[in-house]
């Protein structure tokens, strides 16, 4: 259910914004990781919904590969700690799920990986090491992709998974939270970064409970009550619209790849009936036909001069995340301002442009999710976001060196 669900949401989102963005940058996260003997550089995009860690290898005559040449390719003949995961390992047996190619014990491990909804990628699983600052993992588990068939990475190589999933990047270093910072497209000299560490702070906004059997053990979910429209909250969206059901569907999660936002259906109409009505009494219609319930778009003239209601998001414990206009209205083709926010009858996901702006960290033990704007963080003494800054406590890494036994 929840695998449908990602990949009908990302798909349609993709496409949405393929024919509306107008905005430059896909707000992806992107980070350098440090792989092999000697250590190769790789960029790759944060994803919190996937699991695998892949980058593109270097290529065979029978490749596919629609990434631009120069996109940063690892070479695992050139690295002295890699090793490939055979058919007869552990991993591959019972951690990565569907066909491995396997034939014989002694093949190689192979995978398909979907992401960005309409596009996959394909290759082997290998192992190698991991380097963060001097500290060197071992025998972490990486996917060595051969046909990439997407053409636009953000510049990266592959992936990072940072699902809850056990080939996870999380996992396999044992991360108890991570934080990242999605720079808004309005801020030409903001910087997105992801960071991980262990601890608590206490000093952030809590929305979220522990994670419930119901829900998909992959994927980071937040308890979402509410909506507000100029500090008022929306009653008229029925009680538990946004609750994970007893069959596992509905629940809100997460993701670091997908720009717009998805609500479910009852939660959708009743925010949209409450913006036109806002709208309508400064005298201002939707451009949109009465049909076409899927959108809320306005002539951007018209926009621009407009008061815009002021939403914020309502998670349990009344924690509230208060959005700037930047986060939930964007400028598209055709003189057109449009809602990022979409109806979906498969569950809600909070989008990458909803995030914008703000540090999101997330207790993976406690099934917690703590945001904090960056104004609020310089206000109270704590760091202002920087350049992809991974800070991993070297005297814990020590202590994974033999804690994995994936093979």
């Amino acid at each position: 259910m929840a695998k449908d669900v990602r990949a009908f949401i990302k798909e349609s989102a993709k496409g949405y914004m393929e024919q509306n963005a107008q905005q430059g940058g896909s707000g992806a996260i992107v980070f350098d990781l440090s792989v092999g003997t000697s250590p190769q550089t790789l960029p790759v995009v944060m994803d919190i919904t996937s699991e695998l860690v892949w980058a593109q290898c270097v290529p065979c005559p029978t490749c596919t590969r629609l990434t631009p040449p120069g996109t940063p390719t690892f070479l695992p003949n050139n690295s002295d700690s890699v090793d490939r995961v055979h058919c007869a390992s552990k991993t591959c047996g019972r951690m990565i799920p569907g066909d491995h190619g396997c034939d014989h014990d002694s093949d190689l491990c192979r995978y398909a990986e979907d992401f960005y909804g309409a596009a996959n990628t394909s290759g082997f699983l290998i192992t190698d090491t991991f380097s963060f600052g001097t500290t060197p993992v071992p025998d972490v588990v990486i996917g060595c992709s051969l046909d990439v068939m997407e053409p636009d990475l953000a510049g990266a190589s592959g992936f990072a998974g940072f699902s809850r999933g056990p080939l996870s990047l999380v996992s396999q270093l044992d991360i108890s939270s991570f934080t990242y910072f999605i720079a808004p497209l309005d801020d030409p000299a903001g910087e997105s970064f992801v960071s991980w560490s262990w601890g608590a702070d206490d000093d952030l906004d809590i929305a979220g409970a522990p994670a419930t059997e119901n829900q998909n053990p992959d994927l980071y979910y937040v308890k979402l009550t509410g909506v507000m429209v100029d500090g008022q909250l929306l009653t008229s969206i029925p009680a538990g619209t946004f609750n994970v059901q007893a069959d596992g569907s509905s629940g809100v999660f997460l993701s670091t790849t997908l720009p717009v936002t998805y609500l479910e259906v009852a939660g959708y109409r009743a925010l949209r009936r409450e913006l036109v009505s806002r709208f309508r009494s400064e005298g201002m219609a939707p451009v949109n036909v009465a049909s076409d319930l899927g959108h809320l778009c306005f002539l951007t003239e018209d926009f621009t001069s407009a008061k815009v209601p002021r939403l914020a998001l309502v998670f349990d414990g009344d924690a509230a995340m208060e959005l700037k206009v930047e986060n939930y209205f964007l400028a598209v083709t055709g003189g057109h301002t449009c809602l990022t926010v979409l109806p979906s009858r498969f569950g809600s996901v909070l989008g990458v442009l909803l995030q914008a702006g703000r540090n999101m960290t997330y207790d993976i033990q406690g099934g917690q999710l703590k945001f904090q704007t960056t104004t609020a963080m310089v206000a109270a003494g704590a760091p202002a976001p920087e350049r992809v800054s991974l800070m991993i406590m070297a005297t814990l890494l020590v202590l994974l060196l033999g804690q994995r036994s994936l093979l």
